[in-house]
């Protein structure tokens, strides 16, 4: 069990993959993250160092219930989550738990510290060597105050015992009543708390930076053979006070070694492409063959990370998707869209609310800067990377013009300095300037004020707002029906050459119109490819997603 916040996902992280590096190949590892409000990106960040058998799940943490505890300027109210965190696993039937604080770097396997007796204690955990017998302090009277002082970044907790003892309530209660004792917060509180009640585990289970820098002398000979011991082979470091690998510590033995660590996770962080897509449940199937086409071009071996802002999809429809990025080891996260902003939203059998969803993406994902948004009815035929690579500048948007050539800013009544129209079904969004302009919020307010002006809904709404605001791409990014299929006549030479070039070369085939690959009468040129993607990466896999014919054919859109 770990507890973080957003500041300390990268330290979490590289404890985490210390933690699986050195399991037992027989130990399957449960993984509690207690939250305070970490990002949807953040999630699934943690969630994809976690492949199986071992398992990461995160607790929501009110921290309301902590708004007058004591800070400083390491140790934030996070901290103090672990008071409360074996009262949560024991409603959820854990009666065992190992708490390790996020700054740790663990060179051994866990298993015998886990497996470790703690009789009839609450808590096993490490002597602090710089508060050993200074329980006094914190108005302990002889002779309990002649136990030993431990660290709390490190505890194993029978969840039963401290629940009996009534801890939680017990060390809030010391807090409250005590806080001018509080030199360590939360774990002088514990302390207070636990008291007699403690078993001693061996020091190289959390190797202090005060025990690697031999600040303090031992309290006996006992102590000082055991300080040697950790400090020659520790089990877990621990980074304790403010000085951390990542800002100001110096000389440390395992400094160099963490900081690699520490730095391909900061890096790999920017290095995801950010893929965002819209669907319900009849489009599930179509969006499973986007990602296995995306994913099956991926020759550069970049980072995906996928988005789906869902429309009350259910469990079987998660696993579809689930499913098909699992087969790549890509990231994938499942975003709740708060409706009641789109209650005056325009629709028609073909157009529904959920196409409105990409307009909300930058106050929906609020943690990333950049995103490519991608309709579900669409086919990657190359490497996405070209098109996530582009440099967006100013602008806020990176689009194809729409082949329909509809006039519609014309025919809107927008005074504009370019007659060009996008089609909204690939965006790659400049999140950040969206947010700084307030995009999101005017679009919604032509939307209300104008929804005569809406024929064709959220893509009426974004050109009225973001024209001539766009990049132009090449109609290969959006390679639509009418271009593939020659269904118009393009008005100038350059777009007569482009869309010959496209059909020769497309790189995103979005199958809009009414033309789809899944209708049994199809003749579209990428049909073939469509379903040759359905039946590699669905069709073998039947008896775990159980498609019913019936519902697994989205409806046109």
């Amino acid at each position: 069990m770990f507890a973080a916040d957003e500041a300390y996902v990268n330290p979490l992280l590289v404890a985490m993959q210390s933690v699986i590096e050195h399991i037992s190949p027989l130990t399957m590892i449960n993984f509690f993250i207690l939250d305070n409000a970490l990002t949807v990106q953040s999630q699934t960040r943690i969630q994809s160092i976690t492949d199986a058998p071992h398992h990461v799940a995160f607790i929501p943490v009110d921290h309301q219930l902590f708004a007058r505890f004591p800070e400083s300027n390491h140790i934030n109210k996070t901290a103090y989550y672990r008071i409360l965190a074996p009262q949560y696993l024991l409603d959820k039937g854990i009666e065992r738990v190992l708490y390790l604080d996020a700054d740790v770097f663990v060179q051994a396997d866990l298993t015998p510290l886990y497996d470790t007796s703690l009789g009839q204690h609450i808590v096993g955990a490490v002597i602090d060597p710089g508060q050993a017998l200074t329980l006094r302090r914190l108005g302990i009277k002889p002779p309990l105050s002649n136990n030993i002082y431990f660290n709390s970044g490190v505890m194993l907790i029978d969840t039963v015992r401290w629940q009996a003892a009534a801890i939680t309530t017990r060390t809030f209660q010391f807090i409250k009543q005590h806080t001018d004792r509080l030199q360590f917060h939360d774990q002088d509180a514990l302390n207070a708390t636990l008291v007699g009640q403690v078993q001693l585990l061996a020091p190289k289970w959390n190797v202090q930076n005060s025990l690697i820098f031999k600040r303090h002398a031992p309290i006996n000979p006992t102590y000082a053979q055991l300080f040697d011991q950790a400090i020659e082979q520790p089990a877990i470091v621990h980074f304790t006070t403010h000085e951390k690998p990542w800002n100001t510590l110096k000389a440390h033995p395992f400094l160099n070694q963490y900081m690699t660590r520490f730095n391909q996770v900061r890096d790999a962080q920017h290095d995801a492409i950010n893929i965002v897509s819209a669907t319900n449940s009849k489009f599930v199937e179509t969006l499973a063959i986007l990602y296995a086409s995306i994913l099956n071009h991926n020759d550069s071996f970049r980072r995906y990370a996928f988005y789906v802002m869902e429309d009350h999809l259910t469990a079987r429809d998660r696993a579809v998707l689930q499913q098909v990025v699992g087969h790549f080891d890509a990231d994938l996260t499942f975003v709740t869209v708060d409706e009641s902003c789109l209650a005056n939203t325009v629709e028609s059998d073909r157009i529904l609310k959920t196409a409105y969803y990409r307009i909300l993406i930058p106050n929906v994902l609020p943690q990333l800067d950049r995103a490519l948004y991608i309709d579900c009815d669409a086919l990657c035929v190359t490497n996405l990377a070209r098109l996530w690579d582009i440099d967006l500048g100013q602008s806020f948007l990176a689009a194809v013009e729409d082949a329909g050539f509809h006039q519609r800013l014309e025919k809107m009544a927008i005074t504009y300095q370019s007659p060009r129209y996008f089609n909204s079904g690939v965006m790659l969004m400049n999140l950040k300037k969206w947010r700084q302009h307030q995009i999101v919020e005017r679009v919604l307010t032509f939307i209300n004020q104008h929804p005569e002006k809406l024929r064709f809904h959220d893509q009426d709404a974004l050109n009225a707002i973001l024209h001539d605001r766009w990049i132009h791409l090449h109609p290969q990014w959006n390679a639509q029906t009418n271009i593939l299929m020659q269904t118009i006549t393009p008005p100038t030479e350059q777009l007569k050459k482009q869309f010959a070039e496209t059909r020769r070369a497309p790189s995103l085939v979005h199958f809009c119109g009414h033309e789809k690959p899944w209708q049994p009468t199809s003749t579209h040129p990428f049909t073939p490819q469509y379903r040759y993607y359905r039946q590699r990466f669905l069709r073998p896999n039947t008896h775990l997603v159980a498609f019913d014919q019936r519902r697994s054919r989205p409806q046109e859109g």
